[in-house]
């Protein structure tokens, strides 16, 4: 068995499907094994590298599974570097493949042989692992043990730079056993904890990151949802865990819910499971809730307990584990029906505050859009836009978005891999400069007729941007008058041969099996609100409530 078979092999093995990628000679070998096997694994040619590892990125998010992109040496290799630090900071099992045929240069020379430069080296911050495989007799265990990294414990992306001979070579095959990480959480003191604390306390809340989709376990915290019967609140990327819930209140953050954002504010005890708490430890905005809120945080990372938060505890565990150990019938949660009360009025006063043309116009979208449908966002007021209109119109579609790296132009590949993961069509929210980023991609759509449905949020400014210039009184490459232009988007749809609609027209996304372009036209005056002023409270945002009201809920 060749190198290049065994690698084909093993990902077949692991349930990998689909690859994602542009051949280069140094990798030729292994696309030939996977164009073998296309009947168990596909390779697909992208038309940008980094459109290659986004694409593995949404296989992966939206499956669970690994995701694979490949690139040939040299700048090939260097055009993945923004997935690979996107599938870092968002925590995606990506394994991305590179190979080499010379040594790294000597210490002190730049460059000793053509397109041949030190990969690992320049991913190791931004990968769990990276790996030069030079020896036959350790790629198969080197190769396993990067796949197994990618998918346990936190995910995230892997680096192979592999000696291009090897592709082509017989090598030995004798797998050795990998050792067996044990889980050292003792799952009965967590269950003991979480529940005393939610049975003693006043105002109790669950907090939800996207934890719960990486464990996997979003139809466990359903359940405790239910035997709960407690205040869910959430990070911004993680409604899809619980949208419909009927105890959601929305999500929290600097743009985030009023209702979520009052409800913090007012807790006794935050459950915290699979949130990283991102906000700084000093933002007096935040950091003021845990004066008088007990925490109790489930991480599976170690490393995010290095935050320090006041008046909390700690538990590394298995998610999945957890809400297992909590969703037994004879728990007794205690009665927290008053608190649901303050919670019922918070949504109630506060679910029409802030939604706009774009929001309501987004919502219909999604209110139509069939339920076993993928939606993917970009980066910029839209996937803002995108997130508020999802929970007020209670949607349930698993949502994916660019989170910790925000990777501008990201969607369109991702929407890509989503749908080879899944087999179903994807609604693809993308703002009028992100689609100009990666818009080649636009071809591999139409030429193989993915039913992608792009909404083209276009308000033809540069939005996110704009809105931070405002205070500055000028503006710099946002607006057309001041460099920032977009092309006739009907124009590019018929160059690509994509169906075209304006928003304003009768559309039936649910009949829709082909790719299309709709384009959803914006006023440039709306920008990104709420927004919450550095150093005031978590729930006075901005623009202000009337005093009167602000002062009412203020003390339910």
């Amino acid at each position: 068995m060749t190198g290049a078979q065994y690698i084909v092999d093993s990902l077949i093995r692991r349930r990998v499907t689909d690859a994602f990628g542009i051949p280069g000679g140094v990798i030729l070998s292994l696309i030939y094994e996977m164009d073998n096997r296309r009947e168990e694994i596909m390779p697909h040619l992208s038309y940008h590298e980094q459109s290659a590892g986004f694409a593995a990125c949404g296989y992966a998010q939206s499956s669970g599974k690994l995701g694979v992109a490949y690139a040939t040496r040299g700048p090939g290799f260097t055009n993945l570097i923004t997935p690979i630090a996107d599938a870092y900071c968002d925590s995606i099992p990506v394994l991305f493949i590179t190979a080499h045929t010379a040594s790294c240069p000597p210490e002190g020379m730049r460059v000793m042989d053509n397109q041949e430069i030190d990969s690992c080296n320049m991913v190791s911050n931004i990968t769990k692992l990276a790996l030069r495989v030079d020896d036959a007799e350790t790629l198969v265990d080197d190769f396993e043990r990067l796949c197994d990294t990618a998918l346990e414990g936190r995910k995230g992306p892997v680096l192979l730079d592999v000696a291009a001979n090897l592709l082509n070579q017989e090598i030995p095959v004798n797998k050795k056993n990998n050792d067996c990480k044990d889980d050292n959480a003792d799952y009965e003191a967590i269950k003991k904890e979480i529940v005393a604390s939610i049975l003693n306390a006043s105002r109790p809340v669950i907090l939800v990151g996207d934890g719960v989709n990486q464990a996997e376990a979003k139809e466990l915290l359903h359940e405790f949802a239910k035997l709960s019967q407690i205040p869910i609140i959430s990070s911004r990327f993680s409604h899809d865990t619980v949208g419909g819930e009927e105890h959601y209140f929305g999500y929290l953050g600097s743009h985030g819910m009023r209702c979520a954002n009052f409800i913090i504010s007012k807790a006794d005890l935050i459950i915290s499971l699979g949130n990283r708490l991102h906000f700084p430890t000093s933002s007096k905005s935040f950091s003021e809730i845990f004066t008088h809120a007990h925490l109790i945080r489930i991480e599976i990372d170690k490393g995010e307990f290095q935050r320090e938060i006041p008046n909390s505890v700690f538990f590394q565990a298995d998610l999945s584990r957890v809400l297992k150990c909590l969703t037994n019938e004879q728990l007794d949660y205690g009665q927290h029906t008053e608190w649901l009360k303050v919670c019922n009025i918070l949504r109630k006063e506060l679910c029409e505050v802030d939604m706009n043309e774009a929001v309501r116009a987004i919502a219909q979208c999604l209110s139509i859009a069939p339920r076993d449908w993928t939606v993917v966002n970009d980066v910029g007021n839209n996937e803002f836009w995108v997130s508020r209109a999802s929970v007020y119109s209670k949607d349930t579609h698993r949502t994916l978005y660019t989170k910790s790296f925000g990777s501008l132009g990201c969607s369109i590949a991702k929407a890509i891999g989503v749908y080879y993961a899944t087999g179903k069509p994807v609604l693809c929210f993308v703002g009028d400069q992100g689609l100009q980023m990666n818009i080649q991609e636009l071809q591999y759509i139409s030429q193989h007729h993915l039913p992608i449905v792009i909404i083209l949020v276009n308000n033809a400014v540069s939005g996110m941007i704009k809105d931070r210039q405002v205070p500055f009184g000028r503006f710099l490459h946002t607006t057309k008058e001041s460099g920032f232009c977009s092309p006739s988007w009907r124009g590019i749809a018929d160059v690509y041969g994509i169906h075209y609609w304006e928003m304003d027209e009768t559309i039936e996304l649910a009949t829709i099996k082909h790719p299309a372009l709709i384009e959803l036209s914006v006023e440039d005056t709306i920008g990104l609100s709420p927004s919450l002023p550095k150093g005031t409270s978590c729930q006075d945002l901005r623009p202000a409530l009337p005093k009167e009201k602000y002062e009412y809920l203020n003390r339910l």
